[in-house]
């Protein structure tokens, strides 16, 4: 009998504090805070789009107005062969913003946002034997040591850059080819110490918003960005809205400012695009509408402020122009541009 109760208290109260969190994760931080938002931009989603990047990036800038954007250099963009870099596309994006005012953050490394995540040139891929199971050798990392030296020597003196982040989600297992495996923490610490040599300007890491540790992040880097899903799809679900409210990052959050005082958390990837089984836009746009309308992106950004980060990077801008430039719906876009016209 003692064995009898003593399980069904321990059970009652792991239901207790199982309610208690959910209570919290919802309704234990319902005022909105004043936050900021901003845009990651791909050139390999707009061409995935097929639309012309300059042109998207154009739009963004001088319809949307953001006043901050994350953008990715792709290894596999600026050499398509070996030992001959072409920046001139992304020399176009760092002038605009100069020119606009926007602040940067360029991300660098092999494992960079977008699906397959990992992006290493054809030719690498070749003669290293790039494959699920293992990273190359010395000789890759050299090479990719020179790509990343390459794009943060081109672009430290402009005064649009306002920091750098290495790789993505870089211990986190996503993505196929090289990123389906973690970074080792010897790679990831021997690429942060080539960054600070080159230029003194803070250093993002990114992690996981919804499963990831972010102390292995947060201890290396100046400041922490997460992603913050609350609709996703999986293969024993389909597609589902998260159980975790807003409440459930801004406990997280606490948790690590006070593990890593004075430390920043941002969130670098805050879902306002579709999530399904298939790559966008290789499903039915029907489908895309009914995962995210403008009255769903009105909801993650209620529920992101409830959340109470100080910087938001919005994921989505290069559909939300293919809708209305393609699909003739510019619902997503006058959304946006409401957003950052507040």
């Amino acid at each position: 009998m003692k064995r009898i109760r003593k399980f069904s208290i321990f059970c009652l109260t792991l239901a207790a504090l199982t309610a208690l969190f959910f209570l919290v994760s919802w309704r234990g931080f319902l005022k909105e805070k004043e936050v900021s938002f901003a845009v990651t931009f791909s050139t390999l989603m707009a061409r995935r789009l097929r639309l012309e990047p300059k042109e998207t990036f154009d739009a963004i800038l001088d319809d949307l107005n953001p006043k901050k954007m994350r953008i990715p250099i792709y290894w596999s963009e600026i050499e398509k062969e070996r030992g001959i870099f072409e920046f001139s596309e992304y020399d176009f994006f760092i002038k605009k913003s100069e020119e606009a005012g926007a602040k940067l953050i360029l991300i660098v490394g092999r494992k960079l946002p977008r699906w397959p995540e990992c992006h290493i040139p054809s030719w690498a891929a070749r003669e290293f034997s790039i494959s699920n199971s293992q990273f190359p050798n010395n000789e890759f990392e050299r090479l990719v040591d020179i790509y990343i030296q390459k794009v943060v020597e081109r672009y430290k003196d402009s005064p649009a850059i306002v920091a750098w982040q290495l790789e993505n989600e870089h211990f986190h297992k996503f993505g196929a080819e090289c990123a389906a495996n973690k970074l080792s923490s010897e790679i990831v610490d021997r690429e942060l110490a080539l960054i600070r040599s080159l230029d003194e300007r803070p250093i993002l890491l990114t992690d996981a918003g919804e499963g990831g540790w972010w102390g292995t992040s947060l201890k290396r880097s100046n400041f922490l960005g997460v992603t913050m899903y609350y609709q996703v799809w999986n293969p024993y679900w389909g597609v589902f809205w998260s159980p975790l409210g807003p409440g459930s990052y801004t406990l997280k959050k606490y948790f690590f400012e006070a593990l890593y005082p004075g430390s920043k958390i941002i969130v670098a990837e805050l879902q306002a695009e579709p999530f399904w089984n298939k790559l966008l836009p290789d499903y039915d746009l029907a489908i895309q509408k009914q995962l995210m309308s403008a009255e769903r992106f009105q909801e993650i950004i209620r529920r992101s402020r409830r959340a109470g980060f100080s910087e938001n990077y919005l994921w989505g801008a290069e559909w939300w122009y293919w809708l209305k430039e393609k699909q003739n719906d510019p619902s997503l876009w006058e959304e946006a541009k409401k957003l950052f016209s507040e």
